[in-house]
């Protein structure tokens, strides 16, 4: 059972390693909500990136701004991965699921576990089928 949790320190001689993409927050405003709740971005849209930790590792949250657009306007999420080390691509895979598990149960509403789970199967995602 991964447990997601906001750190504020982002380990030192660590390198981004990029691992999800999304472009248009604008399509989910309901995510971009809580994204900038969570990370203080009304407060402080310029700041460093927000930082995840699963289990001991650390992924960093890039908000992405666009003209004429809402702020975030999109996020990309990076494993910080030590050095010049390898990522450990099944650990990364089984925690990007546990963050969007995070993020879904953050939003709530519509947004349900089962709903994600149900996504994750569809597309055979093997760690959607790993409860958080």
């Amino acid at each position: 059972m991964a447990i997601v949790e906001v750190v504020t320190t982002r380990p030192p001689r660590t390198r981004a390693v990029p691992l999800l993409a999304e472009p248009d927050l604008g399509r989910y405003p309901e995510f971009r909500s809580f994204l900038s709740t969570t990370f203080g971005l009304d407060e402080d849209p310029l700041g460093a990136p927000g930082l995840l930790a699963v289990d001991g590792r650390v992924y960093e949250l890039v908000f992405v701004g666009r003209s004429g657009r809402p702020f975030p306007s999109g996020v990309e999420v990076n494993a910080l991965v030590e050095g010049l080390e390898p990522l450990d691509e099944q650990a990364a895979d089984t925690d990007l699921w546990a963050i969007l598990r995070w993020l879904v149960a953050g939003v709530g509403g519509e947004w349900t576990d089962d709903a994600l789970s149900t996504t994750g199967r569809i597309y055979r995602i093997p760690a959607a089928g790993e409860r958080a």
